[in-house]
């Protein structure tokens, strides 16, 4: 990753591992898809899924090959099971991550996508998932 592909303005989009793997041979080659959604989160309720399902419909609608990796920090409010009819989506739980910084940093390590972004669906703000999108496609255009 380098921050030549660091987008100023939230989402934050950047070049995944694979990315640079994808050309190489077995044992480096990834099984990959060209983004990776990562979104942390603590105690949302009923919001995770309504934004999961948000970005999920405008990422099959724009033909992009993702998944989301959806990293509890200490979430205690069964929000996780929610997430288990959305395609493409994983779910972690770990007692060990406690904070959004660690489930941020957990899904990224797990990342295969070609690029990588968060969406931090706690915030003030509702995720806007064809912005993400939009993101998405400038950040690949203006690397390829």
């Amino acid at each position: 990753m380098t921050n030549s592909n660091l987008l100023a303005v939230p989402p934050v989009v950047v070049a995944g591992p694979a990315r640079d793997l994808a050309p190489l041979p077995w044992p480096y080659a990834v099984s990959s898809v060209e983004l990776t959604v990562v979104v942390p989160f603590q105690n949302p309720g009923a919001r995770l899924q309504d934004a999961v399902q948000r970005l999920s419909d405008a990422l099959h609608a724009q033909r992009i090959s993702f998944e989301v990796i959806a990293v509890a920090a200490g979430s205690r409010n069964g929000s996780a099971g929610s997430l288990g009819d959305i395609a493409h989506t994983r779910v972690v739980t770990s007692a060990h991550i406690q904070d959004k910084g660690a489930a941020m940093h957990f899904g990224f390590a797990m990342a295969r996508g070609a690029w990588i972004c968060f969406a931090d669906i706690e915030g003030e703000a509702e995720v806007d998932a064809y912005e993400l999108v939009e993101h998405f496609h400038l950040a690949r255009e203006k690397n390829a």
